[in-house]
């Protein structure tokens, strides 16, 4: 985190990531709670709030799952205090009740604003998704859409003052490039004077005004209200909203609409390609600024529509057109003239514009040197768990202990963590992902089939805090026979090693009472409750198998901090890392067990010794390899 997040320097320019620039957003709009929990893109937001925390006396919590945080971020508004809950596209979906609740029933005194990391092309998800869909159409909220990190901080900023004079959650949309890319920012002014909390509930007042309007209580005045009112009142923020700019010189035939980081692309490309459309950057894309966008509807032929990743503001575009009647040719992902998926970059923003002018593309150097760089790794590398990570140790027991049954086999259900990687070879440790605490639900209904072989579900220690615990009570009120393995790394490893219930400290730094896995196990009805460390994979493998055979559900932790974790733990206590292990090449028969089947990444092939060999830079000297080994080949490394 770049340490200047908290200079209180106003005028200053200082270089920082998007993210980061939220959270500093978040200090000038005087926030003073924070929630969140950890996902790619959005993680650092809220790591960057709970470093300054205690500076700038605000609270910062890491919740246990994305519905934890929003009720967090909401109570604080009704005590006045404003408050900002993030998290990365996926966790909207378990915000989607409160959201469609709060913006019925208004938050409360304090502003709430709702920073979301969408991810285009599913670089750190599962999959890829537009959060917009649900903000404009189910939610009805107002959108923000920065393009940099300046706008990332003044966008935040301003929108904290738009939730409270519209008593509605602002959307700020952020995707992959704007949360992770770094930029100039000119910071402001951090509000010295802090709010004292005092609780005013929303709710008895919102109840009178339906009585006196109604003369009853009647729910769907709420929603009348918010078409009527609050988003009326919305529309005109979006028309005079900074970031909806409209530049247009007069003559022009092709005019270009972009949202977000696209804006940026744009620009780019009419530079390069020498071309002069009539442009709207939309920073707030809902409500949609319509006399903008009427305005350059009416004075051009044509209208690119250029966001990421569904046609949201194009669809809007679209009506609007055809409500005042007007015959241009609009073009965006619905006719398939702009990419329908995935995220967009200069080069494809150029391709489509080259077409609608008629122009040849730009020749654009290539960068020869770096081609020759990555040419001997093209095609060789693999995703793969890190040397030494426990998760792997903790597959190839259940794998052993899958053995000892008819057939050798298992169903495996995986769930979302950095265990992903343990389904794809050498591993496979299993053959379905879904989403988060999906294994063990999953599970849940296979088990229930009568099918005729074991059934497992992997899930990590913050996921199954974060959404495993309903499944795993649903598998005892109905009797599902299965084994739950919990990968308990300790922390929350895939998205930055942030603490989670069972790790013993919150994001503020202070120690908490640690929710231990098997107390809850327990507490689900689960009788078959082991801790295993799954560094001794012989014992690992001997419990799984007595879980196995349980005739209910049953549930193995696999309990070893995660060797990342742990490496960067003895760096910051002076300590060296643990010595690493060679092999004996008078051992190794070339079997490659360790490689096929078990598939550590400091195990190396040689092909001219059809030998093994140990990459000391990465060996963390876990010893694993010792008992996977048959003619236990990898030795310690003496001093």
């Amino acid at each position: 985190m770049s340490l200047e997040v908290g200079l209180d320097a106003p005028g200053k320019k200082v270089l920082l990531m998007g993210n980061e620039a939220v959270a500093r957003g978040a200090l000038e709009g005087n926030c003073q709670f924070a929630a969140s929990y950890p996902g790619t893109p959005a993680s650092e937001i809220l790591e960057t709030m709970a470093r300054l925390a205690k500076d700038f006396e605000i609270y910062a919590q890491w919740s246990t799952n994305e519905a934890a945080a929003f009720w967090a971020g909401a109570g604080a508004t009704y005590c006045g205090l404003r408050s900002m809950v993030s998290a990365k596209h996926h966790g909207v979906a378990w915000m989607t009740d409160q959201l469609i609740h709060i913006s019925h029933w208004q938050i409360g005194k304090g502003g709430l604003v709702i920073v979301i990391g969408d991810d285009p092309k599913g670089h750190s998800s599962a999959n890829e998704y537009d959060s917009r869909n649900l903000a404009s159409r189910v939610f009805e909220i107002p959108i923000l859409e920065p393009a940099d990190p300046q706008e990332s901080k003044e966008f935040t900023r301003m929108a904290f003052d738009f939730s409270e004079k519209l008593k509605l959650p602002i959307y700020v949309r952020m995707t992959t490039r704007v949360c992770h890319a770094s930029g100039d920012v000119i910071l402001g002014e951090i509000p010295k004077e802090k709010r004292v909390p005092s609780y005013y509930p929303t709710f008895f007042e919102l109840g009178m005004e339906m009585l006196m309007a109604k003369g009853w209580v009647d729910v769907s005045y709420l929603h009348e209200r918010l078409h009527t009112k609050k988003l009326k009142e919305a529309a005109e923020i979006s028309e005079n909203f900074p970031g909806n700019k409209l530049e247009m010189g007069g003559g022009e035939e092709i005019g270009i609409i972009a949202s977000g980081v696209c804006r940026h692309y744009v620009e780019e490309a009419v530079d390069k390609l020498g071309v002069k459309p009539a442009l709207l950057h939309l920073g707030m894309s809902f409500p949609l600024p319509k006399e903008k966008v009427s305005k350059l509807l009416k004075s051009v032929n044509k209208v690119i529509v250029f966001e990421e990743t569904d046609p949201v503001i194009e669809t809007e575009v679209r009506a609007l057109a055809e409500d005042e009647s007007l015959g241009v040719e609009i073009l965006g992902k619905r006719n398939e003239f702009t990419p329908i998926s995935g995220e967009l970059n200069p080069l494809d923003v150029m391709i489509v514009l080259s077409k609608a002018y008629g122009k040849p593309l730009p020749i654009i150097p290539e960068r020869k040197e770096l081609r020759e760089m990555i040419k001997p790794y093209e095609g060789m590398r693999r995703i793969v768990l890190c040397a030494g990570c426990p998760h792997r140790a903790s597959a190839y027991a259940v794998k052993l202990a899958a053995k000892t049954f008819k057939g050798g086999s298992y169903i495996g259900i995986g769930d979302i963590g950095c265990y992903g990687m343990m389904g794809p070879p050498p591993l496979m440790a299993f053959t379905l992902t879904n989403c988060m605490g999906g294994s063990i639900g999953l599970a849940n209904g296979i088990a229930k089939t009568g099918i005729d072989q074991p059934v497992v579900a992997f899930i990590g220690d913050s996921t199954f805090y974060h959404a495993g615990i309903p499944p795993l009570i649903n598998a005892t009120f109905n009797n599902a026979k299965f084994t739950t393995i919990v990968l308990d790394n300790q922390v929350t490893a895939l998205t930055g090693f942030q603490p989670h219930p069972g790790s013993g400290f919150t994001a503020m730094g202070d120690k908490t009472k640690p929710v231990k896995i098997e107390d809850i196990a327990r507490a689900c009805g689960i009788e078959f409750v082991e801790v295993v460390d799954p560094y001794n994979i012989k014992k690992a493998a001997e419990v799984i198998k007595a879980a196995f055979e349980h005739p209910g559900a049953s549930l193995v932790i696999c309990r070893r901090l995660c060797s990342t974790e742990a490496l960067r733990r003895r760096r910051s206590e002076g300590l060296p890392p643990p010595k690493p292990f060679m092999v004996d090449p008078d051992l190794c028969n070339g079997c490659k067990i360790c490689i096929n089947e078990f598939g550590c990444p400091a195990m190396i092939w040689d092909e001219k010794t059809k030998k093994v060999s140990i990459d000391e830079t990465l060996c963390i000297g876990c010893a694993v390899c010792t008992q996977v080994c048959p003619e236990r080949a990898p030795k310690a490394v003496k001093e």
